[in-house]
């Protein structure tokens, strides 16, 4: 029952996140295509940690279609044709990106991400909602694993909060 819950607020987070656009962001696209390529090439696995009140299930894959995997954060993209409702702050010597907004049209209200020594970290913080239902998504990714933290709230129906963690490694830099 606690897996089919889990899938059900997968789908919905792929159904909610649907901002990517053919106007979407090449440099941050690129990012994460070397990104993910990367992954392939090196052989990486991963551990998932599922939590949901209080209780986690653990996933280990040694197998990973890893273009599905992080597909949230490559779907959850700034479209270059919303960026004027970004205020967008440039710093550590221009590799460090954070794109903030408090317009209720941008689900995205904060995008950061930095390609500091060729090591990429991405953090996105994502809302929708209305007066029926609320989902609030918080996203980290670097090159030792990702973090999505869910909260959704849907009026009269549920509400849950959900903890994904995944963890990187090698044969050679295995930790449990």
């Amino acid at each position: 029952m606690r897996f089919i819950r889990i899938v059900l607020v997968l789908s919905l987070l792929s159904g909610c996140s649907n901002v990517k656009s053919e106007k979407s962001n090449p440099e941050l696209m690129q990012l994460y295509t070397s990104f993910i390529d990367n992954l392939y090439n090196s052989d990486y696995q991963l551990i998932k940690y599922i939590t949901r009140e209080g209780e986690t299930d653990t996933i280990r894959m040694d197998s990973i279609n890893w273009d599905q995997e992080l597909k949230l954060f490559t779907e959850l993209n700034i479209s270059k044709s919303h960026l004027g409702n970004y205020n967008i702050t440039v710093s550590k010597n221009g590799c460090e990106k954070i794109f903030q907004t408090n317009s209720k049209k941008c689900p995205i209200k904060r995008y950061k991400y930095l390609l500091c020594e060729n090591n990429l970290n991405v953090c996105i913080d994502f809302e929708k909602s209305s007066p029926l239902y609320l989902f609030s998504y918080h996203l980290e990714l670097n090159n030792k694993g990702y973090l999505i933290k869910i909260i959704s709230d849907v009026k009269m129906s549920y509400a849950s909060k959900y903890r994904i963690e995944g963890k990187f490694f090698t044969k050679e830099n295995k930790t449990d």
